[in-house]
């Protein structure tokens, strides 16, 4: 972790997602062409990443690796993503857009901090990592930046509702899935060893409430930048409205 190669991989995806958000902005890039781009990159590296997890079982047929299975956040993430882009309900679309955006900044700037697949420039399946998850967060920064979803605190509450509800479902799949000790959302165990406070040494219900309460802080850091800047808008609004009134 912080090696010199993760310190580069980490120096050129923040490269290319600032000049991407810099000239999606310039040129006006119509939202629904970032947003068709966005989801054709998710998938072709999702199917590519799915062809590199298939293993063979003793009759000869093939099946996907169930620890790579998409149950994590980010994985879910990319099904949000198709969701947008099938769904013609607005009402979904904003409030999945909503929840997007922080889910994908966390999920994958974290994924990107602790690269599970590693760092070699020769191995296929970290260059999809990297590039998956460099993809999320630029379609985050994008979606609360440049297309202003909705982020209020009424939103953030919503968020905390909807990240239950996908707990739950993690909680559901580790648990069906046990015995192939996988680990989705880290519910079951830190996502590495020798972490300060994400750890088992107390037991597994205080790093549960401590891996909560550091998901509900994470999600309303993200929350907090668009708060105050609407807060801070409004104010400015409410003067103008007095002077004509």
């Amino acid at each position: 972790m912080f090696t010199l190669p993760h310190i580069i991989w980490l120096a050129v995806i923040a490269i290319a997602i600032a000049a991407t958000l810099v000239l999606t902005k310039k040129y006006n890039v119509s939202h629904a062409l970032v947003q068709r781009v966005v989801l054709v990159v998710l998938v072709v590296l999702k199917v590519f990443h799915l062809s590199l997890s298939m293993k063979e079982l003793p009759d000869g047929s093939m099946v996907i690796n169930q620890t790579q299975l998409s149950f994590h956040l980010c994985s879910v993430m990319i099904y949000a993503n198709i969701l947008i882009n099938v769904v013609k309900n607005e009402k979904f679309v904003k409030v999945a857009k909503s929840f997007m955006v922080p889910c994908m900044l966390i999920g994958a700037a974290m994924a990107l901090l602790i690269p599970t697949e590693g760092v070699s420039v020769l191995k296929p399946r970290v260059w999809q990592y990297m590039l998956i998850h460099g993809t999320l967060v630029f379609y985050g920064l994008y979606l609360g930046i440049i297309e202003r979803v909705d982020m209020s605190f009424k939103v953030y509450l919503n968020n905390l509702k909807l990240l239950l509800a996908v707990v739950m479902a993690a909680f559901l799949m580790n648990s069906v899935l046990e015995e192939y000790n996988v680990n989705f959302l880290f519910l079951r165990k830190p996502p590495m060893e020798g972490l300060p406070i994400l750890n088992l040494d107390n037991g597994w219900y205080l790093y549960f409430i401590c891996l909560a309460f550091i998901a509900c802080l994470l999600l309303f850091l993200v929350h907090l930048p668009f708060i105050i800047h609407e807060a801070r808008k409004s104010k400015e609004i409410a003067p103008k409205e007095d002077i004509k009134a």
